[in-house]
């Protein structure tokens, strides 16, 4: 296939190098990615300025843009017929609420608008189990006949070391609601914060249940944003 990387954490990023190194032995693959990071900018776009676009290689873009603008360039503005659009890997995961924020989430969104398939990937910075289990799990996504340009898919592996299972689940509505707070630093200004943990999830068939119990959790995500 050909596919577009990219991701919210910056073109050099340690997760995006991986997935590219794992991706680039079967398939031709081409990274366009924030020249910086960029998380938590779901799926906004820079409109009131221009976005300076460096070609770092033969197969490496660096954009000074948002993850959603990333991937609007590789689609609109490279000589390419891309198959497919994958975003990560994200440092970091990208369960329940967090996937209204996550820049990671936002680039596959922005890929649907142009009706291609889109993977989105993310880790607790245990990349050691991305780097073992990741072919097997895109594996998975194919034989399945994951891939819609309907709907993204959105991959979290879990917090461990080891995967025992690989299951399509449903975003976890998290009971605290207040997720999202602000720290006073000094004055005038506030530290945004997120209590994310969620340990006790006992639904079972949910993303957050599935990294804290060894599964690979496979969510589908739409255009509407149908959580």
């Amino acid at each position: 296939m050909k596919i577009l990387l990219t991701n919210d954490d910056g073109y050099s990023s340690f997760g995006i190098q991986l997935l590219y190194k794992l991706l680039s032995k079967d398939h031709q693959v081409v990274i366009v990615a924030p020249s910086k990071p960029q998380s938590a900018k779901s799926i906004a776009i820079t409109i009131h300025r221009p976005s300076e676009v460096n070609k770092i290689n033969d197969h490496t873009f660096s954009i000074d843009g948002t993850p959603a603008d990333s991937v609007a360039f590789g689609l609109s503005s490279l000589d390419t017929k891309f198959d497919l659009v994958i975003s990560g890997c994200n440092h970091g995961l990208n369960v329940s609420y967090d996937t209204m924020y996550s820049g990671t989430i936002g680039a596959t969104l922005q890929a649907l608008t142009y009706e291609i398939p889109a993977i989105a990937i993310s880790c607790n910075n245990n990349f050691d189990i991305v780097e073992k289990y990741f072919l097997e799990v895109f594996d998975y996504v194919n034989r399945h006949n994951m891939l819609d340009k309907e709907k993204a898919i959105n991959v979290n592996f879990p917090v461990g070391n080891i995967v025992k299972e690989i299951k399509e689940t449903h975003i976890y509505y998290r009971k605290k609601k207040e997720a999202t707070y602000y720290l006073k630093v000094e004055d005038n200004k506030y530290q945004a914060l997120r209590d994310i943990d969620d340990k006790d999830c006992l639904d079972k068939d949910s993303d957050v249940y599935a990294v804290h119990h060894d599964i690979v959790s496979i969510t589908r995500l739409n255009k509407a944003f149908d959580r």
